[in-house]
């Protein structure tokens, strides 16, 4: 009888050590190794979003109720990421022109924004790169 809880014991502490030695790691129950904060993620970001173009050639970030229908930043975020992914970022950027109706800007356009993180927080705002997904008028 005893035989049986060590071995009963012994699988509970593999199943419950196995997570660690995933590739890549991720974080699950029934144990967290935290893979957000402890890979590395190298030293750019990307950032995708909705921009506006007003007469005088100057860019404005939308806001989430343009973008995405909500208040909601990561839900305006997840869904220009979408787009961006599934080839749909034209029809993005005309809804989100059509949410803009009566602003003053001429254009919108779905971009990917690369920043330095390192120099971004050193307060050099300018992305690294800029990637134009699609434009449409406002």
């Amino acid at each position: 009888m005893p035989r049986r809880g060590v071995v009963a014991a012994v699988i509970a502490a593999v199943l419950v050590v196995a997570p660690v030695f995933r590739q890549p790691p991720r974080d699950s129950f029934p144990l967290s190794t935290y893979p957000m904060f402890a890979t590395d993620r190298g030293p750019v970001a990307a950032v995708n979003t909705v921009l506006a173009i007003d007469a005088n050639g100057a860019t404005h970030t939308l806001s989430p109720e343009i973008i995405g229908g909500s208040d909601e930043v990561i839900l305006a975020a997840a869904t220009v990421t979408r787009a961006i992914r599934e080839g749909s970022a034209e029809a993005l950027c005309r809804t989100a022109a059509e949410r803009a109706d009566g602003d003053d800007w001429l254009l919108l356009r779905v971009v990917t924004h690369r920043y330095d993180t390192v120099e971004y927080l050193a307060g050099d705002r300018e992305p690294v790169d800029e990637i134009v997904h699609a434009e449409c008028e406002a």
